[in-house]
């Protein structure tokens, strides 16, 4: 059972601290939503609760995982044993980010999830496509071999120019040069993910070959909505299907598709899964229809917006965090774009 922890409301001040809370908020106003299929990126221990005699049976925390993705890798060993996850938005507690978080921690712990990527690569191979480490392995053009080497090499020269790299950022916001500071913070972030990664890889940065393969087929369940709601979804919790292809006796509607680390399809899913796909592909239409715009140029409905139709506690604190944030004196010209503060 997990449960909420997004950010203390608190007035912050810099760019960093508005990034970090924007992805915590993000995260759990995602994992809110009415039917979520959770997968092993959507478990975190900040607020987890489960049976002790379940814990140890897992296994407990990977201790090679210690200083980053430990809760990653725990959930996805949950859903490949077929534990269930649930999502309690009633048991609210807050993330103290404000005053354990800063930049200087943030390179840190970038080298320490490079790190664990490469571990978990290692360990679950069949996931090793979902992780970033991905992208850098194999042979993938000159740019890819450069970052590798200069990471895996160049560290004793470049890592002391690098650690000035919060203080260079800290600069470039106060100088208002906003494309400049994301520039160097993805470089920086980059660098250091790549440099935990080269202390597990080394000069090999081969992966172990994928198991399962690119062009395995997963059974796909049928499921006809011509006897009903309620006895598909009796179907989906007897069968737990990866993926399932829905239709009205010879007519297809959609699809229930096969998602690499996620819990498999279940009852709790299907109602809410059916209202995202009608409201995403009908409601834009009727709004363009009221509009008086062509049906060819719809608006966009984000996720957002959408879970507030269903989740209207959430929504609440995200409110309260909103104004929160709006009343902080933002002194940076990052985002002081009518040069008033």
């Amino acid at each position: 059972m997990m449960g909420p922890y997004p950010p203390l409301p608190h007035i912050a001040k810099d760019r960093f601290r508005l990034s970090a809370r924007a992805w915590w908020t993000r995260h759990f106003e995602r994992v809110s939503r009415p039917g979520h299929q959770f997968a092993f990126t959507d478990v975190l221990t900040g607020n987890l609760s489960l049976n002790a005699e379940l814990f140890h049976a897992m296994g407990g925390l990977d201790p090679q995982f210690a200083r980053a993705r430990e809760d990653f890798e725990f959930g996805l060993r949950l859903i490949k044993k077929g534990v269930p996850i649930r999502f309690a938005p009633e048991a609210l507690g807050y993330h103290l980010e404000h005053q354990t978080t800063t930049l200087t921690g943030k390179m840190v712990r970038r080298y320490q999830e490079g790190r664990s990527d490469a571990l978990m690569a290692r360990k679950h191979p069949d996931i090793q496509r979902l992780l970033a480490i991905h992208r850098f392995t194999g042979r993938k053009g000159w740019k890819r071999r450069l970052q590798r080497t200069i990471a895996t090499r160049a560290g004793s020269v470049l890592d002391p120019l690098v650690k000035a790299g919060p203080r260079v950022l800290q600069m470039l916001e106060k100088a208002g040069l906003r494309r400049l500071y994301e520039k160097v913070e993805r470089q920086c972030n980059g660098y250091h993910y790549l440099r935990g990664a080269a202390e597990v890889l080394g000069e090999d940065w081969r992966l172990p070959p994928d198991p399962t393969g690119f062009t395995d087929e997963i059974d796909v369940l049928e499921i006809n909505l011509d006897q009903g709601i309620e006895a598909a979804e009796a179907v989906l919790a007897e069968r737990r299907p990866l993926a399932a292809r829905i239709v009205i006796g010879t007519v297809h509607v959609c699809d229930m598709g096969h998602r690499i680390g996620a819990e498999p399809w279940d009852a709790r899913h299907f109602r809410p899964w059916l209202n995202r796909q009608a409201i995403h592909k009908y409601l834009p239409v009727a709004l363009a229809e009221w509009r008086g715009q062509p049906f060819n140029v719809t608006p966009h409905l984000s996720d957002f917006t959408l879970n507030t139709l269903n989740n209207p506690s959430f929504h609440v604190h995200m409110i309260e965090q909103h104004l929160q944030w709006m009343q902080a004196k933002l002194r940076s010209a990052l985002y002081d774009n009518t040069s008033k503060s």
